[in-house]
């Protein structure tokens, strides 16, 4: 008996997901881990560019330096 696992994309408008009996969903899918420990899973590079887009900047820098 093995178990199943599915693996969706993390960002929002996208369905795409891979099956696997492993861990970790296979090579064709990105990982990224937070600081928190939170693991996310991309299907591509645009997918997580969109997802990060949508995250508000940590530290906004005036155009004048000041």
């Amino acid at each position: 008996m093995s178990v199943g696992r599915i693996f969706y994309c993390d960002c929002g408008d996208c369905d795409s997901h891979t099956r696997t009996a492993d861990i970790a969903p296979r090579m064709s899918f990105l990982t990224v881990t937070e600081d928190a420990g939170r693991t996310l899973h991309f299907c591509s590079w645009d997918c997580v560019l969109r997802y990060a887009a949508e995250i508000p900047p940590v530290e906004i820098v005036s155009a004048s330096g000041a």
